[in-house]
């Protein structure tokens, strides 16, 4: 009487194992990164860059100089796709003069697709820079951004400077700093000189200055805040405001975002990774429920393995049973 009960539970828990499950993955939102050296309202700005990844890909542009927020004179780009895109207004190339001269030179490049195990973005943007072969750099009114994501975390990273001077391993001047670091946390300071920080807005906590709510002159200052699990960061070095809230000025202003997921158990990754076919009888039925943001649509494979090892195990079970003797 046991053989009958043992073959039709095997198959049973086989059905039960291609039943999808509901996946408990929260990927991370998109981490983003905008920096700008110089705005005038939204109508002109100098070296403005943004960065962008999310589970979908990522993304970047730049521009040098922008009028109604499109680079102008070719200044400007962006990457939309996986690869890199790059120009300059002038350019003295990289040729064995000892000195490279660039105005207006911009970068934009993006890596990972969806489905990549990270995805990331980065853009910079200057209004000139020097450099002499193994000795000095410079750059001014320069800006970067970076943003990375996993299904775990993501981050955005944006820095900008008036000015920045190294000379070999000996010196390195920043003027006028403005960043926003991979943990979300805003930062400023006027001068910074070998490592050593002058004028932080942590110095500078009341930087301000108020004529009678006509017009307000702000600098060195740090804001953000968790809103929705998402952790996002600013920073500017010099802001001007009129009584109508219109932002005439803002130079060397930073801005990112950082936030976190959970990761996938062992099951969805597995069933993330290894394609299951549904049985064919299956066909007609009404699809199961989906995987919310992890890219998988069932994690049954494991059951289903499961249940396959239940019916070897019963099979084997009765193949050595030994005949009753009459």
């Amino acid at each position: 009487m046991r053989r009958p009960i043992l073959t039709a539970a095997a198959p049973a828990c086989l059905l039960l194992g291609l039943t999808p499950v509901a996946a408990a993955a929260d990927v991370a939102p998109p981490g983003t990164a905008h920096a700008t050296a110089a705005r005038v309202s939204d109508l002109v700005s100098v070296s403005d860059t943004q960065a962008s990844a999310d589970s979908a890909g990522s993304g970047a542009q730049a521009a040098v100089i922008s009028v109604n927020k499109e680079p102008v004179l070719g200044t400007g780009g962006k990457q939309d796709t996986e690869g890199q895109n790059d120009g300059a207004l002038l350019d003295t190339g990289a040729t064995t003069l000892p000195i490279r001269a660039r105005v207006a030179p911009w970068k934009t490049s993006a890596k990972g697709q969806k489905g990549s195990a990270v995805r990331s973005s980065r853009s910079s943007a200057a209004l000139a820079d020097v450099e002499v072969k193994d000795t000095a750099k410079a750059a001014l009114l320069s800006s970067d951004a970076a943003a990375e994501h996993t299904n775990t975390k993501s981050t955005g990273k944006s820095i900008s400077n008036a000015a920045d001077i190294s000379l070999g391993d000996t010196l390195r001047l920043v003027l006028l700093h403005s960043e926003v670091d991979e943990a979300g946390r805003g930062h400023s300071y006027l001068v910074g000189l070998n490592g050593t920080e002058i004028g932080t807005d942590e110095q500078f906590k009341n930087c301000a200055l108020d004529a009678s709510g006509v017009l307000s002159l702000s600098c060195l200052t740090v804001s953000g805040g968790v809103a929705n699990g998402v952790t996002s960061g600013e920073a500017e070095v010099l802001g001007v405001n009129t009584a109508l809230g219109i932002n005439p000025v803002s130079a060397f202003t930073t801005a990112g975002t950082v936030a976190t997921g959970t990761s996938p158990s062992i099951l969805e990754s597995v069933a993330a990774a290894v394609p299951v076919e549904a049985p064919r009888a299956a066909a007609a039925a009404p699809a199961g429920p989906s995987l919310p943001r992890t890219g998988g649509d069932v994690t049954a494979l494991a059951a289903s393995a499961f249940g396959a090892l239940l019916m070897g195990l019963g099979l084997r079970k009765m193949s050595r049973r030994r005949p009753t003797v009459h």
